[in-house]
Protein backbone atom coordinates (compact mmCIF):
# COMPACT_ATOMS: atom_id res chain seq x y z
CA UNK A 1 0.00 0.00 0.00
CA UNK A 2 2.76 2.17 0.28
CA UNK A 3 4.03 2.04 -3.61
CA UNK A 4 3.01 4.59 -6.14
CA UNK A 5 -0.79 5.02 -5.53
CA UNK A 6 0.24 8.39 -4.20
CA UNK A 7 1.60 12.17 -4.42
CA UNK A 8 1.04 13.40 -7.44
CA UNK A 9 -3.01 12.46 -7.90
CA UNK A 10 -3.09 14.95 -5.34
CA UNK A 11 -4.33 12.94 -2.48
CA UNK A 12 -5.04 14.15 0.98
CA UNK A 13 -2.69 13.47 3.75
CA UNK A 14 -2.21 12.94 7.04
CA UNK A 15 0.14 14.06 9.61
CA UNK A 16 0.15 14.82 13.52
CA UNK A 17 2.02 16.41 16.06
CA UNK A 18 1.31 17.73 19.67
CA UNK A 19 3.19 19.17 22.19
CA UNK A 20 1.78 19.42 26.07
CA UNK A 21 3.53 18.50 29.13
CA UNK A 22 2.94 17.35 32.45
CA UNK A 23 4.98 16.71 35.36
CA UNK A 24 5.40 15.79 38.68
CA UNK A 25 4.43 17.60 41.87
CA UNK A 26 7.49 19.55 42.87
CA UNK A 27 8.79 19.88 39.44
CA UNK A 28 8.50 23.40 37.89
CA UNK A 29 7.65 23.70 33.82
CA UNK A 30 7.93 26.07 31.68
CA UNK A 31 6.50 26.49 28.20
CA UNK A 32 8.12 28.43 25.21
CA UNK A 33 6.54 28.77 21.86
CA UNK A 34 9.28 28.99 18.95
CA UNK A 35 7.21 29.74 15.91
CA UNK A 36 4.13 28.38 14.38
CA UNK A 37 5.80 25.15 14.14
CA UNK A 38 7.54 23.99 17.05
CA UNK A 39 6.08 23.19 20.24
CA UNK A 40 8.92 23.07 23.02
CA UNK A 41 8.63 22.03 26.63
CA UNK A 42 10.78 22.59 29.40
CA UNK A 43 10.24 20.20 32.48
CA UNK A 44 12.87 21.16 35.07
CA UNK A 45 13.67 18.91 38.00
CA UNK A 46 14.19 19.95 41.96
CA UNK A 47 17.79 19.03 43.05
CA UNK A 48 17.68 16.69 46.15
CA UNK A 49 15.03 18.49 48.35
CA UNK A 50 14.64 15.36 50.82
CA UNK A 51 18.19 16.00 51.85
CA UNK A 52 17.38 19.03 53.50
CA UNK A 53 13.89 18.11 54.44
CA UNK A 54 14.22 14.32 54.75
CA UNK A 55 11.58 14.07 53.13
CA UNK A 56 11.23 12.11 49.67
CA UNK A 57 10.27 14.18 46.34
CA UNK A 58 6.35 13.81 45.32
CA UNK A 59 5.39 12.89 41.46
CA UNK A 60 2.77 11.33 40.07
CA UNK A 61 3.39 8.71 37.43
CA UNK A 62 3.08 8.39 34.31
CA UNK A 63 -0.62 8.09 32.83
CA UNK A 64 -2.05 8.36 29.73
CA UNK A 65 -0.90 8.59 25.90
CA UNK A 66 1.72 11.00 23.61
CA UNK A 67 3.10 13.31 19.20
CA UNK A 68 4.52 18.03 15.87
CA UNK A 69 3.05 23.41 18.38
CA UNK A 70 1.67 23.41 22.14
CA UNK A 71 -1.74 22.43 23.98
CA UNK A 72 -2.31 24.24 26.98
CA UNK A 73 -2.38 22.41 30.19
CA UNK A 74 -5.95 22.50 32.34
CA UNK A 75 -6.14 23.08 36.01
CA UNK A 76 -3.09 24.96 35.88
CA UNK A 77 -2.37 28.60 38.52
CA UNK A 78 0.03 30.70 36.00
CA UNK A 79 1.84 33.80 37.66
CA UNK A 80 2.88 36.00 34.85
CA UNK A 81 6.42 37.73 35.44
CA UNK A 82 7.01 40.64 33.36
CA UNK A 83 10.81 40.75 32.53
CA UNK A 84 12.36 44.21 33.66
CA UNK A 85 13.50 43.88 29.63
CA UNK A 86 11.96 45.22 27.14
CA UNK A 87 9.54 41.76 25.82
CA UNK A 88 9.50 40.77 22.33
CA UNK A 89 6.21 40.69 20.67
CA UNK A 90 2.92 39.85 22.56
CA UNK A 91 4.01 36.52 24.34
CA UNK A 92 4.78 36.61 28.26
CA UNK A 93 6.75 34.41 30.31
CA UNK A 94 4.69 32.03 32.72
CA UNK A 95 5.92 30.24 35.28
CA UNK A 96 3.37 27.64 36.77
CA UNK A 97 3.09 27.47 40.41
CA UNK A 98 0.92 24.40 40.59
CA UNK A 99 1.87 21.31 38.15
CA UNK A 100 -1.23 19.55 36.13
CA UNK A 101 -1.98 16.02 36.91
CA UNK A 102 -2.31 13.83 33.49
CA UNK A 103 -5.92 12.90 33.28
CA UNK A 104 -8.03 11.51 30.54
CA UNK A 105 -9.09 13.66 27.45
CA UNK A 106 -11.65 15.82 28.62
CA UNK A 107 -15.21 16.24 27.67
CA UNK A 108 -14.69 19.12 25.01
CA UNK A 109 -11.98 16.97 23.03
CA UNK A 110 -14.76 14.51 22.04
CA UNK A 111 -14.02 11.57 19.42
CA UNK A 112 -13.92 12.92 15.81
CA UNK A 113 -14.51 10.09 12.84
CA UNK A 114 -14.76 11.34 9.38
CA UNK A 115 -18.35 9.87 9.27
CA UNK A 116 -19.55 11.93 12.61
CA UNK A 117 -20.82 15.01 11.67
CA UNK A 118 -20.15 17.96 9.15
CA UNK A 119 -16.94 20.04 9.47
CA UNK A 120 -18.79 23.58 10.58
CA UNK A 121 -20.51 21.07 13.52
CA UNK A 122 -17.58 19.83 15.10
CA UNK A 123 -15.95 20.97 18.20
CA UNK A 124 -12.36 22.12 18.23
CA UNK A 125 -10.67 23.31 21.31
CA UNK A 126 -6.88 24.50 21.94
CA UNK A 127 -5.47 21.63 22.74
CA UNK A 128 -5.24 20.38 19.34
CA UNK A 129 -2.24 22.68 18.82
CA UNK A 130 0.55 20.43 18.71
CA UNK A 131 3.72 19.71 16.91
CA UNK A 132 6.39 16.86 16.46
CA UNK A 133 9.12 18.37 18.03
CA UNK A 134 11.40 16.61 20.65
CA UNK A 135 10.78 18.55 23.86
CA UNK A 136 14.12 19.56 25.24
CA UNK A 137 14.11 18.28 29.03
CA UNK A 138 16.72 20.03 30.86
CA UNK A 139 19.50 17.73 32.40
CA UNK A 140 18.87 16.51 36.00
CA UNK A 141 21.58 17.57 38.36
CA UNK A 142 23.29 14.35 40.28
CA UNK A 143 24.30 14.84 43.51
CA UNK A 144 25.40 12.31 46.32
CA UNK A 145 22.79 11.42 48.71
CA UNK A 146 23.02 12.47 52.18
CA UNK A 147 23.09 11.06 55.47
CA UNK A 148 24.15 7.75 54.44
CA UNK A 149 23.70 5.32 57.90
CA UNK A 150 27.13 3.40 58.95
CA UNK A 151 29.06 1.04 57.39
CA UNK A 152 27.94 -1.38 59.09
CA UNK A 153 24.34 -1.12 58.69
CA UNK A 154 24.79 -0.67 54.78
CA UNK A 155 24.48 -4.75 54.39
CA UNK A 156 20.93 -5.20 53.77
CA UNK A 157 20.06 -1.76 52.06
CA UNK A 158 20.33 -2.87 48.77
CA UNK A 159 17.38 -5.58 49.84
CA UNK A 160 15.21 -2.69 51.39
CA UNK A 161 16.05 -0.98 48.14
CA UNK A 162 14.54 -3.66 46.01
CA UNK A 163 11.42 -3.59 48.08
CA UNK A 164 11.06 -0.79 48.77
CA UNK A 165 10.68 0.41 44.69
CA UNK A 166 7.78 -1.92 44.66
CA UNK A 167 5.48 0.67 47.39
CA UNK A 168 3.75 4.03 46.08
CA UNK A 169 5.30 7.39 46.84
CA UNK A 170 3.32 7.74 49.48
CA UNK A 171 4.38 4.37 51.62
CA UNK A 172 7.83 5.43 50.81
CA UNK A 173 7.50 8.81 52.26
CA UNK A 174 6.55 6.89 55.69
CA UNK A 175 9.92 4.72 55.03
CA UNK A 176 12.03 7.36 54.87
CA UNK A 177 10.87 8.80 58.71
CA UNK A 178 12.27 4.93 60.22
CA UNK A 179 15.34 5.59 60.42
CA UNK A 180 18.42 6.58 58.33
CA UNK A 181 19.31 2.99 56.53
CA UNK A 182 15.19 3.19 55.48
CA UNK A 183 15.94 6.67 53.99
CA UNK A 184 19.31 5.49 52.25
CA UNK A 185 17.37 2.82 51.19
CA UNK A 186 14.36 4.25 49.46
CA UNK A 187 16.66 7.12 47.59
CA UNK A 188 18.73 3.60 46.35
CA UNK A 189 14.86 2.24 45.43
CA UNK A 190 14.68 5.13 42.34
CA UNK A 191 17.90 3.48 40.51
CA UNK A 192 15.92 0.02 40.89
CA UNK A 193 12.49 2.08 39.46
CA UNK A 194 14.23 3.30 36.22
CA UNK A 195 16.36 -0.42 35.57
CA UNK A 196 12.84 -1.93 35.68
CA UNK A 197 10.32 0.36 33.93
CA UNK A 198 13.43 3.14 31.58
CA UNK A 199 15.71 0.47 30.76
CA UNK A 200 17.07 1.09 27.15
CA UNK A 201 20.59 2.55 26.00
CA UNK A 202 19.61 6.29 27.98
CA UNK A 203 19.53 4.86 30.75
CA UNK A 204 22.48 3.21 30.54
CA UNK A 205 24.74 6.22 29.66
CA UNK A 206 23.84 7.69 33.02
CA UNK A 207 24.66 4.52 35.05
CA UNK A 208 27.72 4.53 33.61
CA UNK A 209 29.06 7.74 34.31
CA UNK A 210 27.43 7.75 37.84
CA UNK A 211 27.63 5.19 41.17
CA UNK A 212 24.10 3.79 42.21
CA UNK A 213 24.92 3.39 45.08
CA UNK A 214 25.60 6.82 46.16
CA UNK A 215 23.90 9.19 43.73
CA UNK A 216 20.55 10.69 44.53
CA UNK A 217 18.20 9.24 40.92
CA UNK A 218 15.26 10.69 42.38
CA UNK A 219 14.95 13.76 39.98
CA UNK A 220 16.42 11.80 36.79
CA UNK A 221 13.28 9.34 37.61
CA UNK A 222 10.90 12.10 37.51
CA UNK A 223 12.64 13.88 34.29
CA UNK A 224 11.72 10.20 32.69
CA UNK A 225 7.89 10.29 34.13
CA UNK A 226 7.52 13.76 33.15
CA UNK A 227 8.91 13.14 29.68
CA UNK A 228 6.30 9.63 29.41
CA UNK A 229 3.47 11.90 31.00
CA UNK A 230 4.36 14.54 28.65
CA UNK A 231 3.85 12.54 25.48
CA UNK A 232 0.93 10.44 26.64
CA UNK A 233 -1.14 13.65 27.70
CA UNK A 234 -0.35 15.88 24.54
CA UNK A 235 -1.25 12.16 22.42
CA UNK A 236 -4.36 11.96 23.92
CA UNK A 237 -5.68 15.29 23.47
CA UNK A 238 -4.66 15.51 19.47
CA UNK A 239 -6.64 15.19 16.77
CA UNK A 240 -5.02 11.97 15.85
CA UNK A 241 -5.56 10.60 19.54
CA UNK A 242 -8.87 11.37 19.53
CA UNK A 243 -9.28 9.42 16.14
CA UNK A 244 -7.21 6.22 17.54
CA UNK A 245 -9.52 6.01 21.04
CA UNK A 246 -11.93 4.84 18.60
CA UNK A 247 -9.85 1.67 17.52
CA UNK A 248 -9.88 1.04 21.36
CA UNK A 249 -5.62 0.38 21.68
CA UNK A 250 -2.51 1.81 22.71
CA UNK A 251 -0.67 2.62 19.69
CA UNK A 252 2.87 2.48 21.17
CA UNK A 253 4.47 -0.06 23.16
CA UNK A 254 5.15 1.14 27.11
CA UNK A 255 8.83 1.20 25.90
CA UNK A 256 8.02 3.77 23.02
CA UNK A 257 6.30 6.17 25.13
CA UNK A 258 9.28 5.90 27.35
CA UNK A 259 11.77 6.85 24.53
CA UNK A 260 13.97 4.27 26.20
CA UNK A 261 16.92 3.89 23.44
CA UNK A 262 16.55 7.62 22.21
CA UNK A 263 14.82 10.70 22.73
CA UNK A 264 13.59 11.06 19.22
CA UNK A 265 11.89 7.18 19.89
CA UNK A 266 8.47 8.51 20.50
CA UNK A 267 8.93 11.49 17.64
CA UNK A 268 9.50 8.89 14.91
CA UNK A 269 6.73 6.74 16.61
CA UNK A 270 4.32 9.16 16.57
CA UNK A 271 5.23 10.30 13.02
CA UNK A 272 4.96 6.62 11.58
CA UNK A 273 1.46 6.60 12.74
CA UNK A 274 0.18 9.78 11.44
CA UNK A 275 1.60 8.94 8.19
CA UNK A 276 -0.18 5.69 8.32
CA UNK A 277 -3.43 7.17 9.01
CA UNK A 278 -2.94 9.34 6.04
CA UNK A 279 -2.48 6.68 3.75
CA UNK A 280 -5.08 4.63 5.26
CA UNK A 281 -7.81 7.84 4.79
CA UNK A 282 -6.00 9.20 1.78
CA UNK A 283 -5.04 6.45 -0.12
CA UNK A 284 -7.08 3.70 1.24
CA UNK A 285 -6.32 -0.32 1.51
CA UNK A 286 -6.98 -3.42 -0.42
CA UNK A 287 -8.47 -4.92 2.95
CA UNK A 288 -11.42 -5.61 4.17
CA UNK A 289 -11.05 -3.66 7.20
CA UNK A 290 -9.74 -0.41 6.23
CA UNK A 291 -8.59 0.29 10.18
CA UNK A 292 -7.12 -3.07 10.42
CA UNK A 293 -3.34 -1.46 9.54
CA UNK A 294 -4.38 1.18 12.07
CA UNK A 295 -4.91 -1.70 14.95
CA UNK A 296 -1.06 -2.74 15.32
CA UNK A 297 0.81 -1.70 17.67
CA UNK A 298 4.28 0.01 17.18
CA UNK A 299 6.48 -1.71 19.14
CA UNK A 300 10.02 -0.71 18.47
CA UNK A 301 11.93 2.41 16.22
CA UNK A 302 15.67 2.38 16.04
CA UNK A 303 17.69 4.53 13.68
CA UNK A 304 19.76 2.81 11.47
CA UNK A 305 21.12 6.13 9.47
CA UNK A 306 21.46 8.79 11.53
CA UNK A 307 18.87 11.55 11.06
CA UNK A 308 17.85 10.01 8.01
CA UNK A 309 16.22 6.27 8.62
CA UNK A 310 14.78 4.37 10.93
CA UNK A 311 13.46 1.11 11.55
CA UNK A 312 10.47 0.53 13.00
CA UNK A 313 8.53 -2.72 14.42
CA UNK A 314 4.82 -3.25 14.41
CA UNK A 315 3.17 -6.05 15.88
CA UNK A 316 -0.21 -7.56 14.71
CA UNK A 317 -1.13 -10.21 17.23
CA UNK A 318 1.61 -12.45 17.88
CA UNK A 319 3.16 -11.89 14.63
CA UNK A 320 6.46 -8.74 14.29
CA UNK A 321 7.13 -7.23 11.21
CA UNK A 322 9.80 -4.42 10.53
CA UNK A 323 10.01 -1.48 8.42
CA UNK A 324 12.69 1.31 7.30
CA UNK A 325 11.03 4.65 6.86
CA UNK A 326 12.41 7.54 5.94
CA UNK A 327 12.68 9.89 9.54
CA UNK A 328 11.05 13.22 8.03
CA UNK A 329 8.00 11.82 6.59
CA UNK A 330 7.95 8.18 7.50
CA UNK A 331 7.42 6.88 4.41
CA UNK A 332 8.03 3.54 3.89
CA UNK A 333 10.96 2.46 2.42
CA UNK A 334 11.27 -1.36 2.68
CA UNK A 335 10.48 -4.00 4.54
CA UNK A 336 12.55 -6.68 6.31
CA UNK A 337 11.03 -9.65 6.47
CA UNK A 338 11.24 -10.67 10.21
CA UNK A 339 14.68 -10.24 10.37
CA UNK A 340 16.21 -11.13 13.88
CA UNK A 341 18.30 -7.74 13.64
CA UNK A 342 18.99 -5.43 11.39
CA UNK A 343 19.04 -7.03 8.16
CA UNK A 344 19.44 -4.87 5.60
CA UNK A 345 20.22 -7.09 2.85
CA UNK A 346 16.65 -8.16 2.51
CA UNK A 347 14.43 -9.05 0.05
CA UNK A 348 11.86 -6.82 1.18
CA UNK A 349 14.59 -4.03 0.33
CA UNK A 350 15.33 -2.58 -3.19
CA UNK A 351 19.34 -2.89 -3.62
CA UNK A 352 19.68 0.96 -4.25
CA UNK A 353 17.90 1.42 -0.17
CA UNK A 354 19.96 -1.52 0.97
CA UNK A 355 23.26 -0.62 -0.53
CA UNK A 356 22.59 2.95 0.89
CA UNK A 357 21.82 1.74 4.56
CA UNK A 358 24.35 -0.90 4.56
CA UNK A 359 27.21 1.97 3.35
CA UNK A 360 25.95 4.75 5.71
CA UNK A 361 25.06 2.32 9.11
CA UNK A 362 27.56 2.37 12.30
CA UNK A 363 31.05 3.57 11.56
CA UNK A 364 30.72 5.13 8.76
CA UNK A 365 27.79 7.56 9.75
CA UNK A 366 30.07 10.32 10.10
CA UNK A 367 30.97 10.50 6.80
CA UNK A 368 27.86 9.83 4.95
CA UNK A 369 26.08 11.68 2.18
CA UNK A 370 23.05 13.59 3.22
CA UNK A 371 19.57 11.58 1.48
CA UNK A 372 18.78 15.06 -0.05
CA UNK A 373 22.29 14.94 -2.66
CA UNK A 374 20.48 12.10 -4.30
CA UNK A 375 17.27 14.78 -5.04
CA UNK A 376 17.04 15.73 -8.27
CA UNK A 377 15.46 18.98 -9.62
CA UNK A 378 15.01 21.38 -12.43
CA UNK A 379 16.10 24.77 -12.46
CA UNK A 380 19.11 24.19 -10.17
CA UNK A 381 19.57 28.37 -11.15
CA UNK A 382 16.73 29.25 -9.05
CA UNK A 383 15.64 26.14 -6.57
CA UNK A 384 18.28 24.99 -3.72
CA UNK A 385 17.15 20.99 -3.83
CA UNK A 386 13.47 22.01 -4.80
CA UNK A 387 13.05 25.20 -2.96
CA UNK A 388 13.09 28.80 -4.25
CA UNK A 389 16.31 29.96 -3.45
CA UNK A 390 14.79 33.80 -3.13
CA UNK A 391 12.56 32.42 -0.41
CA UNK A 392 15.22 31.24 1.52
CA UNK A 393 16.68 34.12 1.64
CA UNK A 394 13.84 36.03 2.42
CA UNK A 395 13.06 34.18 5.61
CA UNK A 396 16.78 33.82 6.45
CA UNK A 397 15.61 36.82 8.76
CA UNK A 398 12.56 35.49 10.32
CA UNK A 399 14.28 33.58 12.82
CA UNK A 400 12.43 30.31 14.46
CA UNK A 401 9.46 31.27 12.48
CA UNK A 402 11.44 31.13 9.36
CA UNK A 403 13.27 28.22 10.44
CA UNK A 404 9.69 26.09 10.95
CA UNK A 405 8.14 27.04 7.05
CA UNK A 406 11.93 25.34 5.88
CA UNK A 407 11.37 22.41 7.69
CA UNK A 408 8.09 22.28 6.56
CA UNK A 409 8.94 23.04 2.86
CA UNK A 410 12.12 20.45 3.13
CA UNK A 411 9.52 17.69 4.30
CA UNK A 412 6.89 18.48 1.50
CA UNK A 413 9.86 17.97 -0.71
CA UNK A 414 10.15 14.64 0.38
CA UNK A 415 6.98 13.43 0.45
CA UNK A 416 6.42 14.86 -3.18
CA UNK A 417 8.90 12.84 -5.09
CA UNK A 418 7.83 10.66 -7.73
CA UNK A 419 6.43 7.11 -5.85
CA UNK A 420 9.32 5.03 -7.79
CA UNK A 421 12.20 7.09 -5.97
CA UNK A 422 11.02 5.38 -2.63
CA UNK A 423 9.81 2.43 -3.59
CA UNK A 424 7.78 0.48 -6.86
CA UNK A 425 10.24 -0.07 -9.68
CA UNK A 426 13.59 1.31 -9.63
CA UNK A 427 13.93 4.10 -12.17
CA UNK A 428 16.31 6.75 -13.37
CA UNK A 429 15.79 10.44 -12.38
CA UNK A 430 14.95 10.34 -16.50
CA UNK A 431 12.81 7.57 -16.40
CA UNK A 432 10.54 9.19 -13.93
CA UNK A 433 10.75 12.68 -15.74
CA UNK A 434 9.65 10.76 -18.79
CA UNK A 435 6.74 9.13 -17.06
CA UNK A 436 5.46 12.09 -15.22
CA UNK A 437 5.07 14.25 -18.60
CA UNK A 438 3.21 11.57 -20.00
CA UNK A 439 6.02 10.04 -22.10
CA UNK A 440 7.15 6.76 -22.63
CA UNK A 441 9.76 5.34 -20.33
CA UNK A 442 12.16 2.07 -21.61
CA UNK A 443 13.14 0.12 -18.44
CA UNK A 444 15.60 -2.32 -19.43
CA UNK A 445 18.20 -4.19 -17.93
CA UNK A 446 20.85 -2.62 -19.43
CA UNK A 447 19.92 0.76 -17.91
CA UNK A 448 21.91 -0.97 -14.44
CA UNK A 449 23.86 -3.56 -16.12
CA UNK A 450 27.30 -3.95 -14.47
CA UNK A 451 27.07 -1.28 -11.58
CA UNK A 452 24.63 -0.77 -8.88
CA UNK A 453 21.89 1.39 -8.86
CA UNK A 454 21.95 4.33 -6.75
CA UNK A 455 18.98 6.12 -4.83
CA UNK A 456 17.09 8.33 -7.32
CA UNK A 457 14.82 11.14 -6.08
CA UNK A 458 13.00 13.00 -8.64
CA UNK A 459 11.34 15.84 -7.86
CA UNK A 460 8.64 17.21 -10.48
CA UNK A 461 8.67 21.01 -10.96
CA UNK A 462 5.00 21.10 -10.06
CA UNK A 463 6.04 20.76 -6.90
CA UNK A 464 9.30 23.22 -6.73
CA UNK A 465 8.23 25.33 -3.22
CA UNK A 466 8.00 28.94 -4.08
CA UNK A 467 6.81 29.67 -0.32
CA UNK A 468 5.36 28.30 3.02
CA UNK A 469 2.56 30.71 4.65
CA UNK A 470 0.91 29.51 8.05
CA UNK A 471 -2.02 32.02 7.31
CA UNK A 472 -4.60 32.15 4.75
CA UNK A 473 -4.61 34.36 1.82
CA UNK A 474 -6.62 36.89 3.50
CA UNK A 475 -4.16 36.28 6.65
CA UNK A 476 -6.68 34.34 9.06
CA UNK A 477 -4.21 31.43 10.80
CA UNK A 478 -4.60 28.05 9.68
CA UNK A 479 -5.24 25.25 11.58
CA UNK A 480 -1.92 24.57 13.79
CA UNK A 481 -1.46 21.04 12.11
CA UNK A 482 -1.32 22.85 8.77
CA UNK A 483 0.30 25.07 6.01
CA UNK A 484 0.13 26.26 2.72
CA UNK A 485 2.35 25.13 0.04
CA UNK A 486 2.84 28.19 -3.03
CA UNK A 487 4.14 26.06 -6.14
CA UNK A 488 4.95 27.87 -9.59
CA UNK A 489 1.04 25.78 -10.80
CA UNK A 490 -0.79 25.80 -7.50
CA UNK A 491 -1.03 26.15 -3.91
CA UNK A 492 -1.76 22.82 -1.79
CA UNK A 493 -2.62 22.47 1.72
CA UNK A 494 -0.27 20.07 3.83
CA UNK A 495 0.54 18.76 6.76
CA UNK A 496 3.01 20.57 8.40
CA UNK A 497 4.98 17.16 10.26
CA UNK A 498 5.05 14.79 7.32
CA UNK A 499 4.68 17.10 3.87
CA UNK A 500 1.64 15.57 3.16
CA UNK A 501 -1.42 17.05 0.66
CA UNK A 502 -4.93 17.67 2.42
CA UNK A 503 -6.28 19.75 -0.15
CA UNK A 504 -5.22 22.37 -2.81
CA UNK A 505 -6.52 25.92 -3.84
CA UNK A 506 -9.61 24.58 -5.90
CA UNK A 507 -11.31 22.13 -3.92
CA UNK A 508 -9.50 22.98 -0.64
CA UNK A 509 -8.87 20.56 2.42
CA UNK A 510 -10.46 17.19 1.72
CA UNK A 511 -14.13 16.06 3.47
CA UNK A 512 -12.57 13.50 4.87
CA UNK A 513 -9.47 15.71 6.71
CA UNK A 514 -12.17 18.41 7.16
CA UNK A 515 -14.00 15.81 10.12
CA UNK A 516 -10.69 14.40 11.39
CA UNK A 517 -9.10 17.60 11.80
CA UNK A 518 -12.05 20.02 12.72
CA UNK A 519 -11.25 22.74 10.10
CA UNK A 520 -13.46 24.34 7.13
CA UNK A 521 -12.85 23.72 3.53
CA UNK A 522 -9.98 26.99 3.65
CA UNK A 523 -8.42 25.16 6.51
CA UNK A 524 -9.33 27.44 9.19
CA UNK A 525 -10.00 25.78 12.85
CA UNK A 526 -13.76 25.56 13.64
CA UNK A 527 -14.45 26.49 17.04
CA UNK A 528 -18.49 25.52 17.27
CA UNK A 529 -20.12 24.80 20.76
CA UNK A 530 -22.09 21.21 20.53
Amino acid sequence: MFKSAKRQKHSPANAVSICDADSCSNFTKSFTSAGALKARAILTSVAESPAAAGRLPHGSSASSNAVPIIAQPRNTNPIQKWSTAKRQGRFKPLVFTTTPIVASTSATSRRVSHSDHRADELAFTSSDIFSLVVAPISASSFMNITLPPKLSDRKRVQSWAVILAALTDQDRQTCILVSRTFRYAVYLSAAHILTQQYHGRRLNQITKRYPQNTINMWPYLRQRQNEVAFWRHAFQNSFVGRYNSTLGIDPLSARLWASADDEKQVVVALRFILTRLWFTLSVGTNERDPSSWLKHTVEDAQEVVKGEIWAVTIRDGNSLSEFYVLESTCEVVGRALNAPQLEVYSSGLRADWSRYISSYTGASVGSRNLISEHLRWANYEEYDRGISRHWLRRISGEGDVGLSKKVVAERYVMACVVANSISGQWMSSNQMAQEFTGLPSQVTLATTRGRTPKINLYLPAHHHVESVHFTTSKGAPLHPALAVMQTPAREYIVLKDNGMQVGCEEDGVANVWMHVLGCDKNGIMVVCSK
